[in-house]
């Protein structure tokens, strides 16, 4: 904020110094069968008399802008606006006048004090004085057109705002979409155990369930954490569900070091997860193998979950809002910038492939701890 209100002093103290010079060739135009009779002095005081009235007004600015604004503010009949801005000109060019004068006399050091006195200011304006009463105009003008951009930028920055907003609560929707989702799935996996006489296994997914919730509930809100905290929740999930399938479900995770840190969304990976377990593991005899990693690949992330292929012919087979939910994220998240990819019933079983801008989290104390442990 400091650097903006830098910048714009300097661009209008920039433009007023312009003005000046202008007015500096316009003097000497109007004064072009007198100049050849000018000593330095004169034109060392012609100069600076035009710079002075440019860096006044320069400072008078915000001043005439905010006055623009009050008026606009306090009255609507243009009658009384016109002549409101009729006083305020014709001050201003009495006002600024005496003050570039008194400027140019301490200036030159002219210390008689006869030469400031009021008679004496005005014994020295000319009819070139008048430019001072355009030039209220033309700053009156200015704050207008400054106005308008201002709120131009004003309502963009609102209507930005609304966008991300609503993009924030897309993605918390779809969020809630998820964790009930998981939440049923893995009831149900509480429920199959209790049928089948399984009790004891039963209170230790109950157990495991508690505790993925209970993290899952401290990170309420946030859109984003760490891969390391996500392949947790995946890793509690995996366990919850081997309780249930024992061999026939093998856990494989991969990841490079300098990945554990980065950003993901929350909850990326779940529904991927349970898709895997529930498409492929749950539909073999066999043991089978649920295999999650996370590499990087230049400046993105990829992040792929696999999972060995359904013994039994699963026909046609709808993913529903695991999937569907999460590219919705990823695009309201990401844009464009991403990948999704999806493989099934192939030779090396099921392969979902995601890939997005690699992010690293801030370091903080958590972070920290998190890599210790």
């Amino acid at each position: 904020m400091v650097g903006d209100r830098r910048l714009s002093w300097i661009r209008v103290f920039s433009i007023w110094t312009l003005v000046g010079l202008g007015l500096v060739v316009m003097m000497y135009m109007s004064l072009s069968s007198d100049t050849q009779h000018f000593m330095l002095m004169d034109h060392v005081f012609t100069f600076l008399a035009q710079l002075y009235r440019g860096w006044i007004w320069a400072f008078l600015t915000p001043v005439v802008f905010q006055l623009r604004r009050e008026i606009r503010r306090r009255h609507s009949n243009w009658f009384v606006v016109a002549g409101l801005h009729l006083l305020a000109a014709v001050t201003f060019l009495v006002w600024c006048n005496i003050m570039r004068i008194w400027a140019l006399n301490f200036t030159f050091r002219w210390w008689d004090l006869s030469r400031y006195d009021l008679d004496a200011i005005f014994a020295i304006f000319s009819p070139f004085t008048i430019v001072d009463f355009y030039l209220y105009w033309l700053t009156v003008g200015a704050g207008a057109l400054y106005d308008i951009d201002r709120e131009k930028r004003l309502v963009e920055q609102h209507e930005e705002q609304l966008r991300t907003q609503l993009a924030e609560a897309e993605l918390a929707a779809l969020k809630q979409q998820l964790q009930p989702h998981f939440l049923f799935n893995s009831l149900n996996a509480v429920s199959s155990l209790m049928r089948e006489g399984e009790s004891g296994k039963a209170v230790e997914t109950i157990a495991l369930l508690s505790q993925l919730l209970r993290d899952l509930l401290s990170h309420t809100g946030q859109q984003e954490i760490e891969l390391r905290r996500e392949f947790a929740y995946v890793e509690c999930y995996l366990t919850v569900e081997k309780v249930r399938f024992e061999e026939r479900l093998n856990i494989h995770f991969d990841a490079d070091e300098d990945c554990l840190d980065a950003l993901v969304p929350t909850l990326i990976l779940q529904p991927l997860v349970e898709n895997a377990v529930k498409h492929g593991i749950a539909k073999r005899v066999n043991p089978g193998r649920v295999s999650v990693s996370g590499h990087r690949h230049g400046n993105m992330l990829r992040l792929k979950v696999c999972n060995d292929s359904a013994e039994r012919p699963l026909g046609s087979v709808d993913h529903g809002i695991g999937l569907r939910a999460t590219r919705l994220r990823l695009e309201r998240i990401f844009g464009n910038q991403f990948r999704l990819d999806c493989s099934f019933g192939g030779a090396d079983g099921a392969v979902v492939i995601i890939e997005f801008p690699l992010r690293m989290a801030p370091v903080s104390p958590t972070n920290l701890e998190l890599c210790k442990a």
